[in-house]
């Protein structure tokens, strides 16, 4: 257990970008009891910490990963996760990689979200980072209110999916939290050439349980749910980097472009070049 002293702490490098949402600038955060809420795109120098926070910190991670230390210990988190760092809780994350990417949220410790209190922190795999960021990012740049209306129930049906009372990290079965964290890995390695085999034993199931098990939690089987990960890596390469599409086809486990460029296309309904154009960012 750690004994160091904490201490607040706000560390933003000259490479960090990161854009706020409040109450006052969208009023309906005040019902969903979200006091801000931002997304980030941090290089090079970051940290944040709490010695004794009032609000709940829930981190959404979509790329790249982070270091976090609570009491109880060190922690990575890594691509397509939740942190959940609950109030009054000390905590201190900071950037662990070249870039990351997370859209986050600080909640009222309000009857909504005071069940977060009973928790200890906890970092586990979802794949609501993507959703939730761009979500975020469309109520940032919409300055109309009348376009509001929409994507804020999208971001309450989210949050209570990830959230709601109903969620206990601590009830969560084990063979759930075991498929969590192969994915987690699987995420950290999308240019492992993959067996439905290789996964099935790194958590020591059967073939056939790892399906029904992959299949009763996301929705897809394993192979479809590896397809899923290189492909959201693939958006963000496409749009966010200058990567030649064989070195993209090449970090995410595809031997040649051609196959690449049909998966992607079947998965997305266009090219990876014309991906790129369309989501180049400025």
């Amino acid at each position: 257990m750690s004994l160091r002293n904490w201490e607040d702490r706000l560390e933003l490098g000259p490479q960090c970008y990161e854009r706020y949402l409040n109450q006052q600038y969208l009023p309906q955060l005040e019902a969903l009891s979200v006091a801000l809420a931002g997304i980030s795109q941090l290089r090079g120098h970051y940290c944040v910490a709490r010695k004794k926070p009032d609000y709940h910190t829930i981190l959404f991670t979509l790329e790249g990963s982070g270091h976090l230390e609570t009491p109880v210990g060190i922690h990575s988190i890594p691509g397509n996760s939740i942190t959940v760092l609950p109030a009054a809780q000390p905590f201190e994350f900071s950037l662990h990689t070249e870039h990351w990417a997370t859209a986050w949220f600080c909640l009222e410790d309000t009857l909504l979200w005071q069940h977060l209190k009973r928790m200890s922190a906890s970092i586990r795999f979802t794949e609501n980072a993507s959703p939730l960021y761009y979500l975020l990012g469309h109520l940032y740049y919409e300055h109309d209110p009348a376009m509001h209306s929409a994507p804020i129930q999208q971001l309450q049906r989210y949050l209570k999916r990830e959230l709601g009372e109903e969620f206990d990290q601590q009830k969560q079965s084990e063979p759930v939290k075991r498929l969590q964290q192969l994915f987690a890995d699987v995420q950290e390695q999308l240019h492992v050439n993959w067996t439905v085999q290789d996964m099935a034993d790194q958590v020591h199931y059967s073939q056939p349980h790892l399906h029904r098990l992959c299949n009763q939690v996301f929705g897809r089987s394993p192979l479809q749910q590896l397809i899923y990960l290189r492909m959201e890596r693939a958006k963000q390469l496409l749009s966010d980097t200058n990567w030649s599409l064989i070195h993209i086809a090449s970090a995410l486990g595809y031997s040649d472009l051609f196959n690449f460029s049909n998966r992607f296309k079947k998965t997305t309904g266009v090219a990876p070049s014309i991906y790129r154009l369309e989501h180049r960012k400025k």
